[in-house]
């Protein structure tokens, strides 16, 4: 599956591209990326993840017929208070609209550490499960992804900090694990920087070494309990790294039980730099990102399907289905 929806990304993208301010860019020129990345990109993906600003009145109708639609429900202006993140709903967006605008999933982005303040926390709970109430009262699938990120005064690049990513990842999970949140697939990042796994420090991704902080046998190992902690399927995410390393996390991944990916900058960032140049930026993606997304769905099909995962036991069925089912089942207004 492939992610368009980042905000922030984009923006500095096009900025840097246009060689302008990220404020003095317009929404037809955002939306004008986003267009190009679907046209290209739609027709060889399983999934498209858009955003409701900028992607779906744009792009909506470009997007093939046997393509999913999965639509972001956060902002990413999100409030700090005493530097930790607290997520917010896109402003005048709901799963309602999603819904009524055709998607297959809503995907919300939490972003979580496990020692954050007990308001913080209450915060984020409270946010995810509305979300996840709406999702179950238009039955639509509850995509949720937890991403770490540092407190003021850590450095991300400082190996204490990587040290601690997958006590912090692997409890984020573990948290939102509990069934009263009801997720129905997780989008994850992997508990490690595949950038520090000794076989591939020397800098087989980018050709910068680094120092190793954990060898192969013990990134496997961080993946393995993650796939336990999930009580449900899980795709990874690419978390800003290149294609090379990429292709690298989706290969452990889907080794250790991820079902498959969900990811946007390590497919199509590179192409971006062609802009404003149209045609320049699709044929990059016809030439570079297109055959990457090909080779990362050979890898998939390697996958454990979501209907194999232990949650379905390869035989998901119809909640309450029988005779009563047209009385009992609810419309969303009898929700």
């Amino acid at each position: 599956m492939v992610a368009v929806d980042q905000r922030p990304p984009i923006f500095a993208a096009v900025s840097k591209a246009l060689g302008r301010p990220e404020a003095d860019l317009t929404w037809d020129e955002i939306a004008d990326v986003k267009a190009t990345l679907v046209e290209a990109l739609g027709p060889h993906a399983g999934a498209m993840l858009l955003d409701p600003v900028w992607s779906h009145p744009r792009s909506i109708l470009d997007l093939p017929g046997a393509t999913g639609l999965l639509s972001t429900l956060e902002g990413y202006d999100f409030d700090v208070v005493d530097g930790e993140r607290r997520s917010a709903a896109i402003r005048d967006w709901s799963v309602a609209k999603a819904r009524r605008a055709g998607a297959d999933a809503i995907k919300v982005l939490a972003w979580h550490r496990p020692d954050v303040s007990d308001a913080t926390q209450a915060h984020q709970d409270a946010f995810v499960r509305a979300a996840a109430a709406a999702c179950r009262a238009y039955d639509v699938p509850f995509v949720l992804e937890l991403l770490d990120y540092p407190l003021p005064g850590e450095d991300p690049r400082d190996p204490a900090y990587l040290r601690g990513k997958a006590e912090r990842t692997l409890g984020s999970l573990r948290y939102y694990a509990d069934p009263a949140f009801g997720v129905d697939l997780f989008k994850l990042e992997v508990p490690f920087d595949p950038h520090h796994v000794e076989e591939v420090a020397g800098g087989a991704f980018d050709g910068v070494a680094r120092e190793p902080l954990l060898d192969q046998a013990e990134a496997d190992a961080l993946l393995a309990e993650m796939d336990a902690l999930s009580p449900v399927p899980w795709v990874v995410l690419s978390a800003g790294v290149g294609p090379k390393a990429f292709e690298y996390v989706v290969e452990r991944a889907v080794a250790h039980g991820a079902s498959g990916f969900l990811a946007g900058r390590a497919l199509w960032l590179e192409a971006i730099g062609s802009w404003p140049d149209r045609a320049a930026t699709t044929a990059a993606l016809e030439a570079r990102s297109v055959p990457l997304l090909h080779r990362l769905g050979a890898r998939v099909e390697e996958a454990t399907p979501w209907t194999a995962h232990r949650r379905y036991g390869g035989a998901p069925r119809i909640a309450g289905a029988g005779a009563d089912w047209v009385r009992t089942y609810a419309a969303p207004e009898d929700a």
